[in-house]
């Protein structure tokens, strides 16, 4: 996301390279007085609104490249524009992100114009109420602005959701099973569904950053969407079925027997949580990091667990991790969790252990605008594992430190061996894994897993 609030800090970490001779402030960005009196000391003149489209662009620098803060009179051609005069590599996740939005919309085009020539002309304006969605989706996600809810086909997405959960209540069919020999609208159709569903998995790459996954709206707005087309679907495979058109006896015969992880039976169901890589301190270390006890920012889904504003960089021998998430309450030694990709980027090779198992473990640098500190020990990659009530290990039929096996996703579904199962009077029912896992499985918001025999 574009840095709201410009401190001192983030312009000590974007001038490491070059001091610029102008800093180009964005209308929406709010400049702290520590660090306009930061760019007042080194001559640098800010420019904002009106002032900054005046500027001579023969002896200003226009650009500013967020990574590293180098700037530019002419936008390179390997950097594009995020926001304003912001430049990020062409394969940024939110500009990979934006990509995915253009072909669905070319693709809903498309598909728009053959159904519309064809006389259909209920299903084309269908269709241009999903461009106008996706339209919507791209102008909150570039502009930073929230992503209101919306009706479609005059139901709410509740509703949307529960038809497509439910097919034969509300269409008199069961859920379709696809082949070649099925409408070519349903085929078109399906073929816009999982582009929804790849654009929805490049939406959580692009906002998850850190322990919060960052524009939810957004990623939810997406996993509705996917539920909107296959309403559309199950209606257009209802029509065709009442006028003779569809699904010869033989298809009609067949019962779905696994249907995609969203529709799965409920009774032994499991939800699956990602696990960003956050930070657990000490109250020693709190103290040496922050000077002050963590600021609860927000509740995290097992009780007594909170997310803090405060944050930490990880330091090690080969890269940084700026914008580490804190954990709170704090424990009795501290703990740094992170993915196996993360610690090739630190350089490191944490072991694969069970939160509160750190000895032996790897060490690395925590730093904070006010001090560090060096963890000899206490770096891990969290192996998976279920947090559970009593009640629910009775129901399930399992045990504290039982090892389980857990199916994840539908398309790139996943099953995943030597789970572990963590029993406590406190414990919220929930799987965690890690991003590794969930990209690999094709996680998103809301999804369940099914524990398996």
């Amino acid at each position: 996301m574009i840095e709201k609030i410009i401190t001192e800090s983030f312009l000590r970490k974007s001038f490491l390279h070059e001091i610029p001779e102008i800093f180009y402030l964005h209308d929406s960005q709010i400049l702290t007085p520590a660090g306009a009196q930061f760019l007042s000391d080194r001559q640098v003149k800010v420019l904002s609104g009106e002032d900054s489209t005046a500027a001579d662009s023969d002896s200003v620098q226009r650009y500013v490249a967020i990574t590293d803060g180098t700037t530019y009179v002419e936008k390179p051609e390997h950097l594009t524009q995020l926001t304003g005069n912001q430049l990020v590599p062409k394969d940024h996740p939110r500009i990979v992100f934006r990509g995915w939005l253009d072909q669905l919309q070319g693709e809903i085009l498309l598909l728009q114009k053959q159904v519309t020539s064809s006389g259909d002309l209920s299903l084309g304006q269908t269709l241009g109420e999903l461009l106008d969605r996706i339209r919507a989706i791209l102008r909150a996600e570039v502009v930073d602005e929230p992503l209101e809810p919306c009706d479609f086909l005059g139901f709410n997405e509740a509703e949307i959701r529960d038809q497509s959960h439910h097919p034969q209540k509300y269409f008199g069919l069961e859920h379709l099973e696809l082949s070649a020999a099925m409408d070519f609208s349903i085929l078109s159709l399906n073929h816009l569904r999982t582009l929804v569903r790849s654009a929805e998995l490049s939406a959580v790459t692009a906002f998850s950053g850190t322990a919060d996954v960052e524009r939810n709206d957004i990623i939810q707005a997406l996993n509705r969407l996917s539920s909107v087309i296959y309403v559309v679907m199950l209606k257009v495979a209802q029509a065709t079925e009442e006028d003779g058109k569809i699904m010869d006896t033989q298809i009609l015969d067949k019962i779905v027997a696994k249907v995609l992880a969203e529709f799965a039976d409920q009774g032994n169901s499991i939800p699956v949580e990602l696990s960003a890589r956050h930070v657990h301190l000490s109250a020693a270390d709190v103290q040496k990091l922050f000077g002050k006890e963590l600021t609860p920012v927000r509740e995290l889904s097992q009780p007594g667990q909170f997310l803090s504003k405060e944050r930490v960089r990880l330091i090690g021998p080969d890269g940084t991790l700026d914008n580490i998430a804190v954990l709170g309450p704090a424990r009795e030694k501290t703990q740094v969790e992170i993915s196996m990709s993360d610690a090739r980027g630190l350089g490191l090779t944490p072991p694969i252990r069970q939160s509160g198992d750190t000895a032996g473990s790897a060490g690395l640098q925590i730093a904070t605008e006010l001090d560090n500190l060096t963890l000899e020990e206490g770096l891990i990659i969290a192996a998976r594992h279920l947090h559970m009530h009593p009640d629910d290990a009775s129901r399930l039929g399992v045990k504290d430190k039982d090892l389980v096996r857990i199916r994840v996703g539908d398309i790139r579904a996943m099953v995943f061996e030597e789970v572990l199962v963590r029993v406590n009077e406190n414990y919220r029912l929930a799987m965690h894994i890690d991003f590794d896992e969930g990209n690999a499985c094709g996680w998103v918001p809301e999804m369940n897993g099914q524990l398996l025999p």
